[in-house]
């Protein structure tokens, strides 16, 4: 079972309603393979320390945790074994805490929740299994707060409830548990914290409606609940809080159309109704979002269609609500973009796979 993050969007004909879309203030290369790899290895998450150094993580054709590193986000490693293992795990998310620990999640073969965490980016323990003994739980991705408290969230693909835990130091899991004790369907997909330690995850119910969920502790949450009380089917894939605007913004596709989508909350709470970004009506599966701390520039990855064929875009948003049309990254070739980060210089870096061969691949923005 794999985690599907991002592709990329082919220009072709298409259309927008209302008024002309923002012009977006960066571009991003072409994607390029990192340190020139030929071996597959699905890379799915990214993360950046204060060093501003990358670190991507994701899985191998053998379903063996990989990673890569860069320190400028062009120049990369080629895809390691985490700790030389090639058991099989997957692992799906990263995020680094304020003394540079970079902490993983993700899940074993057999589909348990697992975890790995390297205090340097290179060095990793051997991906192993979060406590309690859970099973059929996949954990995708991972938020820490200013505390250092990693929160991770997923779901149990038998009965699709929500899942969550908790760890104040990337090594010590709490076993995952319910949100709240729901045993309704609820696949949580996503997790952002604000500057004041509200940790927001959000997903879809088993019609693909957008959910949401909030936690003041990483511990003590709400029972997932339709975004704006809306049921109309949107995935929404990632979701960050903007410091700059205050915001927290979501990012996403339609799965009837596959146009892109956004929705947003000051609170965490009172979402708007997820709508098309920029009016567009030209596919764009929109699966990452990040943003500049300086500017408050946002800007989403995706792809325009999922298949070998695909190209890797992006969009960008001053203000969480308008969106440029999603456009696609560098020349076209066939690429993912399943990540995005950005450093201290006001660079984002994307990374993911090539479409045809899931090949690493790597996009700066300038």
């Amino acid at each position: 079972m794999a985690m599907q993050i991002g592709s990329g969007w082919r220009f072709g004909p298409g259309w927008y309603v209302g008024a002309a879309p923002p012009s977006s203030p960066v571009s991003f290369t072409t994607p390029a393979l990192m340190n020139g790899s030929t071996t597959t290895a699905y890379q799915l998450g990214l993360a950046v320390n204060s060093s501003n150094l990358f670190v991507s993580v994701g899985y191998s054709s053998g379903s063996a945790a990989v990673y890569a590193t860069s320190a400028n986000g062009s120049t990369w490693t080629t895809p390691a074994l985490m700790n030389g293992s090639s058991a099989a795990f997957q692992m799906v998310g990263v995020e680094v805490n304020t003394a540079g620990r970079f902490v993983s999640v993700g899940f074993s073969g057999a589909i348990a929740p697992a975890f790995a965490y390297s205090d340097n980016g290179s060095t990793w323990t051997t991906p192993a299994l979060m406590p309690g003994g859970v099973t059929n739980v996949v954990m995708y991705p991972v938020a820490v707060n200013s505390s250092g408290l990693f929160v991770a969230v997923g779901f149990n693909i038998a009965t699709n409830t929500p899942y969550y835990a908790t760890s104040a130091n990337g090594s010590t899991w709490t076993t995952p548990a319910l949100m709240n004790g729901s045993s309704a369907a609820a696949k949580m997909s996503a997790i952002t914290v604000n500057s004041s330690g509200l940790f927001v995850a959000v997903g879809v119910n088993a019609s693909n409606a957008p959910l949401y969920a909030t936690s003041a502790n990483g511990s003590t949450w709400t029972t997932p609940a339709l975004m704006n009380g809306s049921t109309t089917p949107a995935l929404m894939n990632a979701v960050k809080y903007n410091t700059v605007l205050g915001l927290f913004v979501a990012v996403g596709y339609d799965p009837a159309t596959n146009y892109p989508l956004y929705a947003t909350s000051s609170n965490g709470s009172t979402w708007t109704t997820p709508a098309v970004m920029a009016g567009s009506t030209t596919p764009a599966y929109m699966y990452a979002v990040n943003f500049n701390p300086t500017s408050g520039l946002l800007v989403a990855v995706g792809d325009d269609s999922n298949g070998a064929t695909a190209t890797a875009v992006y969009a960008t948003s001053s203000n969480g609500s308008t969106w440029t049309t999603p456009t696609i990254m560098g020349s076209s070739t066939p690429a993912s973009a399943k990540q995005v980060a950005i450093n201290t210089a006001g660079t984002f870096v994307a990374v993911g796979v090539t479409a045809d061969n899931n090949y690493p691949i790597y996009a700066t923005s300038f």
